[in-house]
């Protein structure tokens, strides 16, 4: 009884472990990491890249965007022709779909780092991410 109980804790840690470790990271270390990887040209665009495409998907004509940053993940599904833009600023760099962001807005938007970029890092990294969004909607 003992030996099934122990296994039932040992199981229900792992699985508590692979959780925590598939979901992103938030805060403050979050902050730091992407700092870090900010500085790192050769690495921020194809990580940056990497977070859209893994959250955004063309599938049979309609766009799916999954918002795995907030607290409860989130899908919303529109039409390949809504606008979107790229953000860089103090906020870190965003990538928004639809109509703004805000409670009455229509929009979502996906906040790919907790740091903020610099200006020529903006320069290099939003036209990058706009060429992936555009890529993403051709199905590409």
């Amino acid at each position: 009884m003992r030996i099934a109980a122990a296994i039932a804790v040992i199981v229900a840690t792992a699985l508590g472990l692979a959780a925590a470790q598939a979901e992103p990271r938030l805060g403050a270390d979050r902050g730091k990491d992407d700092a870090a990887l900010l500085r790192d040209e050769a690495k921020a665009g194809p990580e940056l890249q990497r977070r859209l495409r893994d959250q955004v998907a063309l599938k049979d004509g309609l766009l799916v965007i999954q918002d795995r940053s907030a607290t409860t993940p989130s899908v919303t599904v529109m039409p390949q022709s809504v606008m979107w833009s790229v953000d860089c600023s103090e906020s870190g760099l965003a990538v928004t779909f639809g109509s703004g962001s805000g409670e009455t807005d229509n929009g979502v938007s996906l906040q790919l780092t907790a740091a903020a970029p610099n200006q020529e890092q903006c320069l290099a990294l939003a036209p990058a991410l706009g060429q992936t969004v555009v890529a993403i909607l051709k199905g590409e």
